[in-house]
Protein backbone atom coordinates (compact mmCIF):
# COMPACT_ATOMS: atom_id res chain seq x y z
CA UNK A 1 0.00 0.00 0.00
CA UNK A 2 1.41 3.36 -1.06
CA UNK A 3 1.62 6.35 1.27
CA UNK A 4 -1.15 8.27 -0.48
CA UNK A 5 -3.45 5.27 -0.32
CA UNK A 6 -2.69 4.79 3.38
CA UNK A 7 -3.34 8.49 4.03
CA UNK A 8 -6.73 8.17 2.40
CA UNK A 9 -7.39 5.04 4.46
CA UNK A 10 -6.53 6.90 7.66
CA UNK A 11 -8.84 9.71 6.66
CA UNK A 12 -11.70 7.24 6.09
CA UNK A 13 -11.00 5.33 9.30
CA UNK A 14 -10.78 8.30 11.67
CA UNK A 15 -13.62 7.04 13.84
CA UNK A 16 -12.05 3.57 14.09
CA UNK A 17 -8.71 5.08 15.13
CA UNK A 18 -10.33 7.33 17.74
CA UNK A 19 -12.45 4.45 19.02
CA UNK A 20 -9.42 2.18 19.52
CA UNK A 21 -7.54 4.96 21.30
CA UNK A 22 -10.47 5.75 23.61
CA UNK A 23 -11.09 2.10 24.46
CA UNK A 24 -7.40 1.55 25.24
CA UNK A 25 -7.19 4.71 27.33
CA UNK A 26 -10.27 3.82 29.38
CA UNK A 27 -9.06 0.27 30.05
CA UNK A 28 -5.59 1.41 31.10
CA UNK A 29 -6.94 4.20 33.32
CA UNK A 30 -9.37 1.82 35.03
CA UNK A 31 -6.54 -0.65 35.67
CA UNK A 32 -4.34 2.17 37.00
CA UNK A 33 -7.05 3.50 39.30
CA UNK A 34 -7.72 0.02 40.70
CA UNK A 35 -4.03 -0.61 41.37
CA UNK A 36 -2.74 0.47 44.81
CA UNK A 37 -1.05 3.85 45.06
CA UNK A 38 2.56 3.89 46.23
CA UNK A 39 4.93 6.50 47.61
CA UNK A 40 8.58 6.64 46.66
CA UNK A 41 11.81 6.97 48.63
CA UNK A 42 14.89 7.89 46.61
CA UNK A 43 18.51 7.73 47.72
CA UNK A 44 21.94 7.66 46.07
CA UNK A 45 25.11 5.81 46.96
CA UNK A 46 28.68 5.99 45.68
CA UNK A 47 30.66 2.79 45.08
CA UNK A 48 34.44 3.16 45.15
CA UNK A 49 37.48 0.88 45.14
CA UNK A 50 40.35 2.10 47.27
CA UNK A 51 43.92 1.70 46.08
CA UNK A 52 42.99 1.53 42.39
CA UNK A 53 45.33 3.04 39.82
CA UNK A 54 44.91 6.71 39.01
CA UNK A 55 44.54 5.95 35.30
CA UNK A 56 41.29 7.66 34.27
CA UNK A 57 40.17 4.94 31.85
CA UNK A 58 40.77 2.11 34.32
CA UNK A 59 39.02 4.05 37.06
CA UNK A 60 35.94 4.73 34.94
CA UNK A 61 35.71 1.08 33.85
CA UNK A 62 36.01 -0.07 37.47
CA UNK A 63 33.31 2.34 38.61
CA UNK A 64 31.03 1.23 35.79
CA UNK A 65 31.53 -2.44 36.66
CA UNK A 66 30.93 -1.94 40.39
CA UNK A 67 27.89 0.27 39.80
CA UNK A 68 26.25 -2.31 37.53
CA UNK A 69 27.18 -5.13 39.91
CA UNK A 70 25.64 -3.65 43.04
CA UNK A 71 22.58 -2.31 41.21
CA UNK A 72 21.75 -5.93 40.28
CA UNK A 73 22.68 -7.36 43.68
CA UNK A 74 19.88 -5.32 45.27
CA UNK A 75 17.31 -7.41 43.34
CA UNK A 76 18.70 -10.74 44.62
CA UNK A 77 16.90 -12.96 47.15
CA UNK A 78 19.92 -13.11 49.48
CA UNK A 79 20.14 -9.33 49.63
CA UNK A 80 16.37 -9.16 50.24
CA UNK A 81 16.77 -11.50 53.23
CA UNK A 82 19.54 -9.32 54.67
CA UNK A 83 17.39 -6.19 54.31
CA UNK A 84 14.41 -7.86 56.02
CA UNK A 85 16.56 -9.21 58.85
CA UNK A 86 18.05 -5.81 59.67
CA UNK A 87 16.72 -5.12 63.18
CA UNK A 88 17.79 -1.48 63.10
CA UNK A 89 14.78 -0.56 60.98
CA UNK A 90 11.05 -1.14 61.45
CA UNK A 91 10.04 -2.97 58.30
CA UNK A 92 6.64 -4.65 58.08
CA UNK A 93 7.48 -8.19 56.96
CA UNK A 94 3.78 -8.95 56.39
CA UNK A 95 3.90 -6.75 53.30
CA UNK A 96 6.18 -9.34 51.67
CA UNK A 97 4.18 -12.36 52.83
CA UNK A 98 3.59 -15.59 50.91
CA UNK A 99 5.88 -18.11 49.26
CA UNK A 100 9.50 -17.15 48.61
CA UNK A 101 8.89 -16.70 44.90
CA UNK A 102 5.96 -14.38 45.62
CA UNK A 103 7.99 -12.39 48.14
CA UNK A 104 10.89 -11.93 45.72
CA UNK A 105 8.52 -10.92 42.92
CA UNK A 106 6.93 -8.28 45.13
CA UNK A 107 10.37 -7.14 46.28
CA UNK A 108 11.56 -6.62 42.73
CA UNK A 109 8.38 -4.71 41.92
CA UNK A 110 9.01 -2.48 44.94
CA UNK A 111 12.49 -1.29 43.97
CA UNK A 112 14.21 0.25 40.99
CA UNK A 113 17.91 0.99 40.53
CA UNK A 114 19.72 3.21 38.08
CA UNK A 115 23.44 3.66 37.50
CA UNK A 116 25.05 6.90 36.37
CA UNK A 117 27.34 5.69 33.59
CA UNK A 118 30.93 5.30 34.83
CA UNK A 119 30.63 7.48 37.93
CA UNK A 120 29.98 4.63 40.38
CA UNK A 121 26.80 6.35 41.59
CA UNK A 122 23.66 4.24 42.01
CA UNK A 123 20.20 5.73 42.41
CA UNK A 124 17.88 3.53 44.46
CA UNK A 125 14.09 3.98 44.40
CA UNK A 126 11.79 2.17 46.82
CA UNK A 127 8.00 2.10 46.39
CA UNK A 128 5.49 1.31 49.12
CA UNK A 129 1.88 2.08 49.96
CA UNK A 130 3.06 3.70 53.20
CA UNK A 131 5.68 6.49 52.93
CA UNK A 132 7.25 5.59 56.28
CA UNK A 133 7.78 2.00 55.18
CA UNK A 134 9.35 3.16 51.91
CA UNK A 135 11.82 5.21 53.93
CA UNK A 136 12.63 2.36 56.35
CA UNK A 137 13.27 -0.08 53.49
CA UNK A 138 15.49 2.45 51.71
CA UNK A 139 17.52 3.03 54.88
CA UNK A 140 17.92 -0.72 55.38
CA UNK A 141 19.10 -1.14 51.77
CA UNK A 142 21.77 1.52 52.19
CA UNK A 143 22.90 0.07 55.53
CA UNK A 144 23.06 -3.48 54.12
CA UNK A 145 25.09 -2.35 51.10
CA UNK A 146 27.54 -0.54 53.34
CA UNK A 147 27.94 -3.48 55.71
CA UNK A 148 28.04 -6.37 53.21
CA UNK A 149 29.72 -4.88 50.14
CA UNK A 150 32.75 -7.17 50.55
CA UNK A 151 30.48 -10.25 50.68
CA UNK A 152 29.22 -9.67 47.14
CA UNK A 153 32.32 -8.21 45.54
CA UNK A 154 34.95 -10.42 47.20
CA UNK A 155 37.10 -7.32 47.56
CA UNK A 156 37.90 -5.77 50.93
CA UNK A 157 38.89 -2.50 49.22
CA UNK A 158 35.32 -1.76 48.08
CA UNK A 159 33.81 1.19 49.92
CA UNK A 160 30.23 2.41 49.70
CA UNK A 161 29.20 5.88 50.82
CA UNK A 162 25.64 7.18 51.03
CA UNK A 163 25.68 10.55 49.30
CA UNK A 164 21.90 11.19 49.50
CA UNK A 165 19.78 9.81 52.32
CA UNK A 166 16.29 8.55 51.36
CA UNK A 167 13.96 11.36 50.35
CA UNK A 168 10.29 10.40 50.56
CA UNK A 169 7.81 11.83 48.06
CA UNK A 170 4.98 13.93 49.45
CA UNK A 171 2.52 12.51 46.94
CA UNK A 172 2.05 9.05 45.43
CA UNK A 173 4.39 8.38 42.51
CA UNK A 174 2.75 5.14 41.34
CA UNK A 175 0.76 4.81 39.23
CA UNK A 176 2.21 7.71 37.25
CA UNK A 177 -1.02 8.81 35.53
CA UNK A 178 0.42 11.50 33.16
CA UNK A 179 3.13 9.09 31.96
CA UNK A 180 0.61 6.27 31.55
CA UNK A 181 -1.74 8.49 29.55
CA UNK A 182 1.04 9.66 27.22
CA UNK A 183 2.32 6.12 26.61
CA UNK A 184 -1.21 4.77 26.11
CA UNK A 185 -2.13 7.45 23.57
CA UNK A 186 1.04 6.82 21.57
CA UNK A 187 0.79 3.04 21.78
CA UNK A 188 -2.93 2.89 20.96
CA UNK A 189 -2.45 5.22 17.98
CA UNK A 190 0.23 2.91 16.55
CA UNK A 191 -2.01 -0.09 17.29
CA UNK A 192 -4.92 1.58 15.49
CA UNK A 193 -2.79 2.27 12.42
CA UNK A 194 -1.69 -1.37 12.32
CA UNK A 195 -5.31 -2.50 12.73
CA UNK A 196 -6.69 -0.47 9.84
CA UNK A 197 -3.73 -1.51 7.66
CA UNK A 198 -4.42 -5.21 8.27
CA UNK A 199 -8.22 -4.87 8.20
CA UNK A 200 -9.08 -2.06 5.75
CA UNK A 201 -12.54 -3.47 4.97
CA UNK A 202 -15.56 -1.52 6.15
CA UNK A 203 -16.96 -4.51 8.07
CA UNK A 204 -14.06 -4.20 10.55
CA UNK A 205 -14.83 -0.58 11.40
CA UNK A 206 -15.16 0.24 15.09
CA UNK A 207 -17.66 2.99 15.85
CA UNK A 208 -18.38 4.33 19.31
CA UNK A 209 -20.67 7.03 17.95
CA UNK A 210 -23.13 4.94 15.95
CA UNK A 211 -26.12 6.58 17.62
CA UNK A 212 -25.07 9.94 16.32
CA UNK A 213 -24.42 8.45 12.89
CA UNK A 214 -27.88 6.86 12.87
CA UNK A 215 -29.41 10.12 13.94
CA UNK A 216 -27.66 11.92 11.12
CA UNK A 217 -28.84 9.27 8.66
CA UNK A 218 -32.35 9.62 10.01
CA UNK A 219 -32.23 13.38 9.50
CA UNK A 220 -31.00 12.94 5.95
CA UNK A 221 -33.77 10.42 5.17
CA UNK A 222 -36.32 12.77 6.67
CA UNK A 223 -35.08 15.67 4.55
CA UNK A 224 -35.23 13.51 1.41
CA UNK A 225 -38.74 12.39 2.29
CA UNK A 226 -39.88 15.98 2.87
CA UNK A 227 -38.33 17.05 -0.42
CA UNK A 228 -40.14 14.22 -2.19
CA UNK A 229 -43.42 15.26 -0.56
CA UNK A 230 -42.84 18.87 -1.62
CA UNK A 231 -42.09 17.65 -5.14
CA UNK A 232 -45.34 15.66 -5.25
CA UNK A 233 -47.28 18.66 -3.95
CA UNK A 234 -45.70 20.85 -6.64
CA UNK A 235 -46.68 18.33 -9.29
CA UNK A 236 -50.30 18.33 -8.06
CA UNK A 237 -50.40 22.13 -8.06
CA UNK A 238 -48.98 22.27 -11.58
CA UNK A 239 -51.54 19.72 -12.75
CA UNK A 240 -54.31 21.71 -11.11
CA UNK A 241 -53.29 24.97 -12.79
CA UNK A 242 -52.91 23.22 -16.16
CA UNK A 243 -56.40 21.80 -15.86
CA UNK A 244 -57.75 25.17 -14.76
CA UNK A 245 -56.12 26.88 -17.74
CA UNK A 246 -57.43 24.23 -20.08
CA UNK A 247 -60.98 24.60 -18.74
CA UNK A 248 -60.76 28.35 -19.15
CA UNK A 249 -59.60 27.98 -22.75
CA UNK A 250 -62.47 25.57 -23.41
CA UNK A 251 -64.97 28.06 -21.97
CA UNK A 252 -63.59 30.90 -24.08
CA UNK A 253 -63.72 28.70 -27.20
CA UNK A 254 -67.34 27.77 -26.45
CA UNK A 255 -68.35 31.41 -26.03
CA UNK A 256 -66.75 32.30 -29.37
CA UNK A 257 -68.64 29.55 -31.11
CA UNK A 258 -71.93 30.83 -29.69
CA UNK A 259 -71.20 34.39 -30.84
CA UNK A 260 -70.39 33.22 -34.38
CA UNK A 261 -73.59 31.24 -34.52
Amino acid sequence: MEFNQFSQLVNRKKQTIVSIMLISLVLVLVASILSPIKYGAQSRILVMQEGVTSDAYTLSRTNEYLGNLFSQIIYSSSFFDLVMDNDNYQIDNNYFSGQQTERIKKWRNSINTRTYSDSGIIEINVYHQQPQQAQQIALSINSTLTSYSHKYSGNENIKINVIDQPLVSERPVKPNIPYIIAITILGSFILALIFIYIFPEEKYDIRLFTAKAKKSKKNIDQIIEEEEEESEEAKRLNEYYRNLEKNREDDVSGDMDNIIK
